[in-house]
């Protein structure tokens, strides 16, 4: 009937007016047009699916569903149903082909709504019969509540698992007297986040009229939904333009800005202005869709528009109890923050996501501390205590969260930038709930504790080496400070010593460091000294104020992580990149613009043009996003450290996506303030273009005179560090620098200093040997030029072993199983290994490592080709990425007869005139051994 379908003007999504539909019982409207459907075709790059999108505005709330049907020739092909009892807006993703019932067709031609089994008005707009939609991305609420099913167990179900974890809340509210610390924790955590959360302002009857006038205009456009620009990505700029959109992080800031004024006045009037405002806004963003049980079409990285909203709320917790809204506003935040994630079962958790901690947390602290309940709140706060206990615990493989050498990770691999966030987030909650029964202490506290003071050894002061940058390479991300303190002042026996004293050094809030330094603590001295993180292929050296590191990948670890728009010419930042930092990026040499991408320093890769170095990024597979994560298939790759001194080692090979013939096998040596690099095995097809092991790469700016300077194989470069050649033909110069914006492929340009050593094209067993003298005096670098006080003792592809005569000390990289050649104390090894010996007297000190960590053997069948070719496969699709690392234990014949100490993994067997050791280890890790000789 005609009479029952108008234009109205009342409510829209997007131009001025939207379509009104008044129906009776099981009346139906129908749409005529090709709806656009396309079958998904399997093997080709895209792997966005099609899907139905619309948004409905309700006025009264139905206890019926309403069927949308697809047809084709008056034949209903396909069909879903909506539950039709809510109020307000309400947008669903619907995929065709798997979330529908029946079986959809292209050129079906019509589309029809079967109102519910009672009469009911509502408003349909901005019907999109079929966009591509990225399968992960499509969510399930309360009224479509059959969609991707899949994404509650899926990679990214902390964002799309918003349903299923509602849904899984205990909500029995246990009647019991709450014990007097139970009582006066709660009161404490309140105090805590209120505390942090609140800043004081001026409040006079202008800025509310201010604010009441802004509300008046956000009241006639929409507030956004997140993920708006999926769904627009192809619509006309004209059609853009028609929608309108308040952002929901300026929404928030305007919440929390009436959240202050409300807490910064005592004028009672003023109060109740104040809160009327905040509760008319609250219903609106609810009206908008915002609400329990909706899901905005997807939820996928939702939470960093979020955190003002629900700091807002919780601040304004007072006046929403007494306008009797306080429960609407606590279950908007339960749904969003997904806080029902605290109930996941033992079972079912294997790690946590680093997003969660970030982004997520902060909004189920506020949700719980939003109940009126004194006793469901405990309730709520010993579930997330629970929660946190078991996410703050070692995972297993290249999971999310934490490892046993103190780095943090996030998209399968060690992510500081990430861990900043994640640190943001938690962190303030273990400071909130910590001295009450509902705190994080014993082996959880220790296991934070070491990852935050972990971030200031991959980091000088402030900024990570550039390797670790993952898909920003830039020096924006930055070691968060604040998370010292807060953990120190978390400490459960009082200020921990180690935190306090790391904050005063990074420190450069006065007033912070004092209130510390009066409690007896003082400025910690840099760190010194060499650490091995192998759950990342890291190795660190430091001495003073500088920070030297490699980094490597392997078989299970990623080498570089590219996007559309990010990190587009980064595929050889793990290529064994050697990079010394003194200061920030900027200072140690680094500036994005005019940055050669194809000779980070320590590297030995192909010199091609930037547009075939440029990433070929596609979309592998459904458990991925567009992007690039490659593996290498070795399994060799990482550190060892030994009494303050270090090694690293890898064997490169480049994925066959780029040049599966590229390899090469990579040590370094450090000793002191002293890097002795070697390479050999390098070899690979390119008859075009040369491979390059990169010495330097340093910014210049303005001033050239300050470049390096050359004398016969020794540089000394801006930076003050000076590189002996001894094996390898260089090549240098300084001044403009072509290069590539790393996000958009645009020229850019610096002045530059650059030095390598050439190989030539297509080389075959090429090598090179230089040492680095790190920051040295006049007079260190008087002495480096003419002895460099180590010696070579091999290197070959079986292995490269270095002597440092000033701290006795031997380096192995011992790339292959078998005989050892050349050297006082090692026959034979049974595994590849990495070995540091000191001699002191009658005693060996040794630190081995096995640096394959195991988390598979034999092949990954699925990432080869029949004929055996490696092909890219997503990382998140990889059936080991969750596996524990196995033990191993590894032969190692000594030279002579010795007795050991200090490890229970380690033991000695003497056969003839050699000691053979069995060494148990995992997730490479260094075992520190003490070898007497008792011969």
């Amino acid at each position: 009937k005609k009479e029952s379908v108008s234009i109205s003007k009342e409510k829209y999504k997007d131009g001025e007016s939207s379509l009104k539909w008044k129906f009776k019982k099981n009346d139906s409207l129908s749409i005529l047009g090709d709806t656009g459907y396309t079958v998904f075709k399997k093997g080709q790059q895209e792997k966005a699916r099609s899907s139905y999108s619309m948004w409905i505005y309700n006025e009264k709330p139905i206890d019926g569903e309403m069927l949308v049907q697809f047809k084709k020739d008056g034949v209903v092909k396909c069909w879903f149903p909506i539950k039709m009892n809510f109020k307000g807006w309400r947008t669903m993703w619907v995929q065709y082909d798997r979330d529908m019932k029946g079986t959809p067709v292209e050129e079906m031609d019509e589309i029809t709504f079967v109102a519910p089994n009672e009469s009911g008005e509502i408003l349909i707009d901005q019907i999109i019969p079929s966009v591509l939609i990225d399968p992960r991305h499509n969510a399930r609420d309360e009224q479509v509540d059959f969609i991707n099913l899949e994404a509650d167990t899926a990679t990214n179900a902390h964002w799309m698992a918003l349903y299923k974890n509602y849904n899984q809340i205990d909500k029995k509210v246990i009647q019991k007297e709450l014990a007097k610390d139970e009582k006066i924790g709660i009161k404490k955590i309140e105090k805590r986040y209120r505390e942090k959360l609140l800043k004081k302002v001026k409040v006079t009857p202008e800025k509310i009229q201010n604010k009441e006038e802004e509300f008046s205009k956000y009241k006639k456009i929409n507030l956004e939904f997140i993920q708006r620009l999926v769904i627009y990505e192809d619509l006309k700029p004209e059609e853009k333009n028609r929608i309108k959109y308040i952002a929901t992080k300026e929404f928030g800031a305007y919440l929390r800005d009436l959240a202050y004024m409300y807490n910064s006045t005592t004028n009672a009037q003023e109060k109740e202005r104040i809160a009327k405002l905040f509760n008319e806004s609250l219903e609106y963003m609810y009206d908008q869709g915002w609400t329990k049980g909706s899901a905005q079409g997807t939820v996928h990285h939702l939470g960093y528009q979020m955190r003002e909203i629900y700091e807002a709320i919780f601040l304004m917790k007072e006046p929403l109890t007494k306008f009797g809204t306080v429960n609407k506003a606590k279950d908007m935040v339960t749904w969003y923050s997904a806080m029902g994630m605290i109930y996941t079962p033992k079972e079912d958790f294997k790690s946590v996501n680093i997003d969660v901690l970030n982004t997520m947390l902060p909004g189920m602290l506020a949700a719980i501390l939003l109940n009126e309940n004194e006793a469901k709140e405990a309730k709520e706060l010993y579930q997330l205590q629970n929660y946190l206990a078991k996410s703050i615990k070692y995972s297993p493989g290249v999971l999310g969260g934490f490892k046993y050498d103190g780095t943090v990770f996030h998209h399968m691999q060690n992510y500081p930038g990430y861990a900043r966030g994640a640190f943001q987030g938690l962190v303030p909650i273990v400071y909130y709930l910590h001295k009450t029964p509902y705190s994080i202490k014993g082996e959880e506290y220790n296991i934070v504790k070491k990852a935050v003071l972990t971030t200031r050894l991959y980091s000088n002061k402030y900024n990570y080496l550039l390797s670790l940058t993952g898909r920003h390479p830039h020096d924006k991300s930055k070691i968060d400070v604040e998370s010292f303190r807060l953990m120190a002042l978390s400490g459960e026996n009082g200020v921990d010593k180690d935190l306090a004293e790391a904050y005063i050094r990074l420190s450069n809030d006065k007033r912070k460091t004092e209130k510390l330094k009066s409690m007896g603590f003082k400025e910690e001295v840099a760190p010194i000294g060499s650490w091995t993180l192998n759950m990342g292929s890291i190795q660190l050296h430091r001495r003073g104020e500088w920070l030297v590191g490699a980094k490597g990948y392997s078989r299970y670890l990623v080498g570089n992580e590219t996007y559309i728009k990010n990190n587009l010419y980064g595929r050889y930042m793990s290529y064994g990149a050697v990079q010394i930092l003194e200061g920030s990026l900027k200072e140690s040499g680094y500036v994005q613009e005019g940055w050669d991408w194809k000779h980070f320093p320590g590297t030995t890769a192909i010199d091609v043009p930037f547009e075939k170095l440029k990433s070929n990024i596609s979309q592998v597979d459904t458990k991925s996003g567009i992007e690039e994560m490659l593996l290498s298939d070795e399994t060799y790759s990482g550190g060892n450290s030994l009494n303050g001194n270090g090694m690293f080692a890898m064997k490169l090979h480049e994925h066959p996506k780029y040049n599966g013939s590229h390899k090469a096998r990579k040590s370094v040596f450090f000793f002191n303030n002293k890097a002795v690099l070697l390479g050999s095995g390098i070899e690979n097809n390119d008859s075009k273009s040369e491979t390059h092991t990169t010495l330097f790469q340093n910014y210049l700016g303005k001033n050239l005179k300050k470049g390096y300077t050359k004398d016969g194989e020794v540089f000394l470069d801006s930076q003050n560090n000076m590189y002996k050649i001894i094996v390898g033909n260089t090549v240098s110069r300084k001044g403009k620098q072509e290069s590539r914006d790393h996000s958009t492929g645009k020229k850019t340009e610096n002045n530059y200093e650059l030095a390598y050593i050439n190989h030539g094209k297509a080389p075959k067993n090429a090598k090179y040997h230089y040492a680095i003298l790190i920051k040295g005096t006049k007079e260190e670098q008087g002495r480096f030029k003419k002895s460099s006080d180590y010696e070579v003792l091999n290197q070959d592809n079986n292995s490269h072993i270095v002597k440092d005569l000033k701290s006795n000390t031997i380096g192995y990289a011992l790339f292959e199983g078998g005989k050892v050649k050349d050297n006082k104390f090692i026959e034979s090894v049974d595994t590849p290994s990495m070995i540091l010996l000191q001699e002191k007297g009658k005693e060996i000190q040794m630190s081995f490592v096995d640096p394959d960590l195991r988390l598979y053997e034999g092949v990954d069948k699925d990432q080869y080709s029949g004929k055996g070719v490696m092909k890219e496969r997503s990382i998140y699709s990889r059936p080991w990425i969750g596996n524990t690392s196995k033990e191993h234990t590894t032969s190692v014949v000594l030279k002579g007869k010795y007795s050991v100490s200090g490890n229970s993994n380690v033991k000695a067997q003497i056969d003839g005139g050699f000691t053979k050791l069995s060494i148990t280890s995992k997730n490479g890790e260094p075992v520190k051994i003490i070898l007497k000789d008792i011969s």
